[in-house]
């Protein structure tokens, strides 16, 4: 069994397939071990309402960094009411591209479009998941090519379906998901760039790779070409109490260790660690645009009230 088996093994012990079709990164252990997350719930955002059941605390938040004078990054959560609610909770980061203001629009279309295509399709969500990415990437390179002053936009983007008590992601481009589950760090998604192509050849290591000046050259992007194969589980993974689940920018990733992330997102309640990740990334630079969703996955221990039965949604906005 590879180390991927493994790792999806004890990730997803119910699954009978990988639901990711190739090794991304494994556990990071910290020297330091991470205090257990404790926290009352800020946000109701669950697939499943039970009392005594799964549910989610999703806490988002975007900055602009210390460098650049716009924001070319969005992110959203959206869990519609009515019959669509039964397809879940969406949670997207998106990290645009392009001259002017033409990542802006990239980025924004791809938070707008894509829980449209969801949560209208009538497939299963891993499906309807990678087509509503597909979509709305065939959709930005459409305007892009009717606008000279959009032409060459883009995105990065991470969409995760949170159907309690699966999981399922389609991906595009350098933004990352992890997974904290225990005393370990996972990267489930991999990269789409020319370097991490190279360390999937055994031509660089991981380390040399974070350091690599063409680390964030992509090798697919949403709005890139006229029509793009996401990658996507085609199996779900399953959710236990306790994990926390960081979709973000290369914003990010590319200022913090997993170490440091791991430490942050570990000892914090889910609102204060997305605000100590940006300011983390500031502190080391912040070069780039920084976005962070942060979902804790707890169980509740008594019954929802009339006024918290309501999908609620806590963004913390910019600095």
């Amino acid at each position: 069994m590879s180390l991927w088996q493994k790792l999806m093994k004890f990730v997803s012990p119910n699954s009978k397939e990988e639901p990711v079709p190739n090794p991304v990164g494994l556990p990071v252990e910290n020297k330091d071990e991470p205090v257990e997350a404790r926290e009352a719930p800020l946000t109701g955002e669950g697939g499943h309402r039970m009392e005594g059941g799964l549910d989610l605390e999703i806490c988002l938040q975007t900055d602009p960094g210390l460098v650049r004078t716009n924001n070319e990054d969005r992110c959203v959560c959206k869990r519609p009411a009515g019959p669509a609610g039964g397809k879940g909770t969406l949670v997207i980061v998106a990290d645009g591209m392009g001259g002017a203001e033409a990542g802006e629009v990239a980025s924004e279309m791809a938070i707008t479009l894509i829980p449209e295509a969801y949560y209208d399709s009538p497939k299963a969500p891993a499906l309807a998941l990678k087509e509503a990415v597909e979509r709305a990437s065939a959709q930005i390179h459409r305007t892009a090519q009717a606008d000279p002053g959009l032409r060459g936009m883009g995105t990065t983007c991470v969409a995760m379906a949170v159907v309690l008590p699966e999981l399922f992601v389609a991906y595009v481009g350098d933004s990352r998901l992890y997974l904290l589950r225990g005393n370990a760090l996972y990267q489930l998604t991999e990269d789409h760039t020319v370097v991490f192509e190279m360390v999937r050849k055994g031509l660089l290591t991981r380390e040399q790779a974070r350091r690599h000046e063409e680390r964030n050259v992509l090798s697919l992007s949403m709005g890139g070409r006229p029509e793009i194969t996401a990658s996507y589980w085609e199996n779900p993974m399953i959710a236990r109490a306790g994990d926390r689940l960081l979709v973000c920018s290369d914003g990010l990733h590319d200022l913090l260790t997993e170490g440091e992330i791991q430490a942050i997102i570990a000892d914090s309640p889910a609102h204060e660690a997305v605000a100590n990740l940006i300011a983390a990334a500031k502190r080391n630079g912040g070069h780039d645009n920084i976005t962070v969703a942060l979902v804790h996955v707890f169980v509740r221990t008594a019954p929802l009230d009339a006024a918290s039965r309501h999908t609620r949604e806590f963004t913390m906005p910019s600095q």
